[in-house]
């Protein structure tokens, strides 16, 4: 493969994909060579450790995460924004055995460098932050609907779509599905359907 202009680019974008198809552990710098045709001397002048690529790729999913929220931001409603992240997701699933950048650093969390775990703490603290804001803000217009405080069901939300994308590795995208229409149906359902 003929690198672009930016190669500390190209490298990320490798290490991202052997990340959440193989996990951390499972792959190294002489698997991003030979998909970039390159030699580990180039990966090695961008990232001195594979612990230095893990961290470059661990703040670049935060950046992308806080851009990503600015850009719903302008979404008025709280569903609509909701239903943005879960789309997120199902970008994930359709990609073929590929799951979330938390799933991977939670299933790999005891195995990961200590300076990627403060990373990976910072992203999961800042997607919880931001689904507790989403489902008060819809709570409060009405256009979500759900019993029980909202810290308990960002963690549930998250659980299962994290869940969901395992399992679809191994039952199908179908079923990654399934979950999303159950959390959807929950979520949207009005006050008078509550459940017992």
């Amino acid at each position: 493969m003929r690198l672009g202009r930016d190669t500390r680019e190209e490298i990320l974008n490798a290490a991202e994909e052997l990340l959440q198809r193989r996990g951390y552990n499972a792959f190294s710098y002489q698997h991003i060579a030979v998909q970039l045709g390159i030699r580990n001397a180039a990966i090695h002048y961008h990232f001195p450790g594979k612990e230095d690529l893990g961290v470059a790729l661990v703040k670049r999913y935060r950046q992308r995460f806080r851009d990503w929220t600015d850009e719903v931001a302008r979404l008025s409603n709280a569903w609509d924004r909701l239903n943005a992240h879960f789309q997120t997701y199902v970008e994930y699933a359709v990609a073929g055995s590929k799951i979330c950048p938390g799933g991977v650093l939670s299933s790999e969390f005891e195995a990961i460098p200590e300076v990627m775990r403060h990373e990976a703490r910072l992203l999961m603290r800042e997607i919880f932050e931001w689904l507790i804001e989403t489902l008060d803000a819809g709570r409060a217009q009405g256009s979500l609907n759900f019993i029980g405080d909202s810290r308990h069901k960002a963690v549930e939300i998250g659980a299962a779509l994290q869940g969901s994308l395992q399992i679809a590795r191994m039952a199908g995208e179908e079923r990654f599905h399934q979950v999303l229409q159950q959390l959807a149906l929950e979520l949207r359902h009005s006050s008078a359907d509550s459940l017992p």
